[in-house]
């Protein structure tokens, strides 16, 4: 008997620790992913929401809106000043996914960089612009206000 409940307990002791494994394997890779669900008004980082072409208006008025985790809610719109620095907020999104510029070209590591997807909007709430992939492959940069 005494033997029977040694290896439960010890079997049960591997079980905690493979839960507490998993656990921290999940919290790391949740932690590189971010939805509306945890992104707040100071996250700096991109976060992807599909969108037809069709639903774009490029005359200042707001397309597209939604609520962030901590409540704000968040606009996207056409900007003037934006639009003149597109190319910078194109550039930071690409670095911020992993690839650098050499020439006249990406270059990133096939495992550890992310892609972007044609047909979506990528929102930064922290740097207030999105960037918006068309599915010929172009993109534009808009403006993002958030109320809090």
């Amino acid at each position: 008997m005494t033997i029977l409940l040694y290896l439960i307990n010890k079997n049960m002791k591997t079980i905690k620790t493979l839960g507490a494994l998993l656990i921290a394997i999940l919290a790391i890779i949740l932690n590189s992913c971010t939805s509306f669900w945890i992104a707040t008004s100071n996250t700096n980082k991109w976060i992807a929401q599909e969108i037809r072409p069709s639903e774009i208006k490029r005359n200042g008025e707001i397309f597209l809106e939604g609520k962030l985790s901590d409540g704000s809610t968040y606009f996207v719109f056409h900007d003037d000043t934006v639009e003149i620095d597109q190319y910078y907020y194109y550039n930071s999104l690409m670095q911020d996914f992993g690839w650098r510029k050499n020439d006249n070209e990406w270059i990133g590591s096939e495992f550890y960089s992310r892609r972007y997807k044609l047909g979506y909007i990528y929102i930064n709430p922290s740097r207030r612009v999105a960037i918006y992939f068309y599915p010929e492959g172009t993109f534009d940069a808009f403006k993002v206000k958030i109320n809090n």
